[in-house]
């Protein structure tokens, strides 16, 4: 009878075309489970400790503020508390310095920023959110220590880092289980050519891939990013919502933010050549991809476009 056993389940194999191996390494595989994150009021909640690759952040702004959160990778050897000391302080005392209307001593204190902080790279983030909104964006992470941080600013100023807005992340060896995604339609981002998008899309749910062709660093000390607005109307006025985003004017980013947009996420900034995704659920209207940088409609860094049925 033992004998029979054997034979009848080395039948199977041959028959089925299967293995034992792969039936393993398809059990041994994990399903991937997102990272959630979120934000009552002036927080960030989610885990302080996450594996290497790809991940999917999805981000539950559950305040009645305009959040994003970008991750910043710091340099070998820096700490959260060297990013406090070291550049925070500096801003904090630039800013009370502009509250006195002292700009050009407030700008005199970024000359203390130290060297290390060149050598900071933004590496993605969920887009501007609403307020009671969630978002997502997918992206890839290298092993390390990062920053984590909103810097919409307060309607005196104060950027939401300051106000608990800041967490240190840190990325083991470890590897996420996530792979590349497939996406539904591309946009490409550079500084020679601006956002590149399609004019209309049909109505529906989307994952859209992003490709940074180039990076580089502009007035606000910041890359380009992709954010994604639904506009009020098919003809409302954008250059507020450019002026607003300029961040290198100590009074543009507070809030609230001007009316006629809604703030629907997006994916913050990548180094060159990366690639990132975002996902959106889109009815018919008139949408707006735009980037957070200075003349952001000078740049090209925008692209208007209709979603019809």
């Amino acid at each position: 009878m033992k004998h029979l056993h054997i034979l009848i389940g080395f039948s199977l194999v041959l028959f089925c075309g299967c293995s034992t191996e792969t039936s393993n390494d398809k059990a041994e595989t994990p399903a991937y489970t997102p990272i959630v994150v979120t934000t009552r009021s002036m927080e960030f909640n989610l885990p302080d400790t996450i594996p290497s690759g790809w991940h999917t952040f999805e981000y539950d702004n559950q305040s009645g503020d305009i959040h994003f959160f970008v991750f910043e990778k710091l340099p070998e050897g820096i700490t959260l508390e060297n990013y406090k000391s070291d550049i925070v302080s500096v801003f904090e005392n630039a800013l009370d310095l502009f509250d006195e209307g002292k700009m050009d001593e407030g700008f005199q204190e970024f000359g203390k920023i130290p060297e290390w902080f060149s050598q900071v790279e933004n590496v993605g983030g969920v887009g501007l959110l609403g307020p009671a909104s969630k978002a997502d964006a997918t992206f890839f992470l290298e092993p390390g220590r990062y920053a984590m941080e909103c810097y919409v600013r307060m309607p005196n100023g104060r950027p939401h880092a300051l106000m608990g807005m800041l967490n240190e992340v840190i990325v083991t060896d470890a590897v996420s289980s996530l792979k590349d995604l497939p996406s539904d339609l591309g946009i490409s981002v550079s500084s020679t050519n601006g956002i590149q998008f399609n004019d209309t899309i049909p109505a529906g749910e989307y994952t859209f891939s992003v490709h940074f062709e180039d990076q580089k660093k502009y007035e606000n000390m910041m890359g380009h990013d992709v954010n994604i607005v639904r506009l009020d109307a098919a003809d409302t006025d954008i250059a507020p919502l450019a002026a607003w985003l300029n961040a290198a004017d100590f009074t543009a980013l507070r809030t609230p933010a001007p009316e006629g947009y809604t703030f629907l996420g997006g994916i913050q900034e990548l180094p060159g050549g990366q690639t990132g995704y975002f996902s959106a659920s889109l009815q018919t209207g008139s949408y707006l991809l735009i980037s957070e940088v200075p003349q952001a409609l000078e740049r090209n860094m925008y692209k208007r476009f209709e979603v019809i049925e």
